[in-house]
């Protein structure tokens, strides 16, 4: 049974506590980076790096980077090859121990980095911890959602609440970017056949905005074909169910 979670700030600013390495990726996201931000440099637990990884933003992120640059252990503005790409920058530039990766337009709950690392200490550091995530759509609380790793078959953990240990990325792998949108359920895949633990806590770790790139129809076709490569579905199944989606699809464009 895990004991109670430390709430001295003798506890939560312990330097013997390992380093937590925050990864953020955004392009063009001058509405909702600052909130993002803020919800990292606020959070009471000290030993932690900042990494900002921007695409090359023309819309005024960078100002915004910029007013927070002396809370950032590092950051750079230029181009990438999409997402993924930004997000494996971060991770081959992270010295923490355990990285949490949180995306512009997204934000953490408020102190939850003590909580993440009391829960890594107390299983082994040895395990990827993940929760619950809230989600909002149109800027309104619309639902909350906590998958377990058995559930992998239908549908994909919740990946801003998940604090991947370092050295699994290097045993592992990082993000496959041949994938354009499903790389991160890729991911756990592998890393849950290579016999990776998973730790679940039952608290809201992350806030996330519905109506990104996982939401189109292309990203659920490609959540197919990631089905197919893992063989949580047969390659017949898998062309079927791409298919009937590309109909179905077709089918709400006529009827428009």
């Amino acid at each position: 049974m895990i004991s109670d979670i430390p709430n001295t700030k003798q506890d939560i600013n312990s330097e013997n506590l390992p380093l937590l390495s925050i990864i953020t990726v955004v392009y063009n996201g001058v509405k909702t980076i600052e909130q993002t931000i803020q919800s990292v440099i606020q959070q009471s637990y000290q030993n932690k790096e900042y990494i900002i990884i921007d695409g090359g933003s023309i819309d005024g992120t960078v100002d915004i980077i910029k007013k927070y640059e002396s809370h950032l252990s590092y950051w750079v503005s230029e181009c990438d090859k999409g997402i993924y790409d930004a997000m494996n920058k971060g991770i081959g530039l992270a010295k923490g121990e355990l990285i949490g990766i949180i995306n512009s337009g997204d934000w953490y709950e408020e102190n939850i980095f003590s909580t993440i690392v009391h829960y890594y200490i107390e299983t082994g550091s040895n395990q990827v911890i993940h929760g619950i995530l809230r989600n909002f759509l149109d800027e309104e609380f619309y639902s909350l959602v906590g998958n377990s790793i058995r559930r992998l078959r239908y549908d994909m953990i919740q990946h801003p609440t998940c604090f991947i240990p370092r050295k699994f990325y290097k045993t592992n792998g990082v993000y496959d970017t041949t994938y354009k949108y499903s790389t991160d359920y890729d991911l756990i895949l592998r890393y849950v056949n290579s016999g990776v633990k998973f730790y679940f806590v039952e608290k809201i770790i992350a806030n996330f905005r519905l109506g990104g790139i996982s939401s189109t129809p292309y990203a659920e076709k490609e959540m197919y074909k990631v089905r197919v490569k893992h063989h949580i579905i047969s390659k017949a199944e898998g062309t079927l169910r791409i298919l009937l989606l590309q109909l179905s699809n077709f089918v709400k464009k006529f009827l428009r």
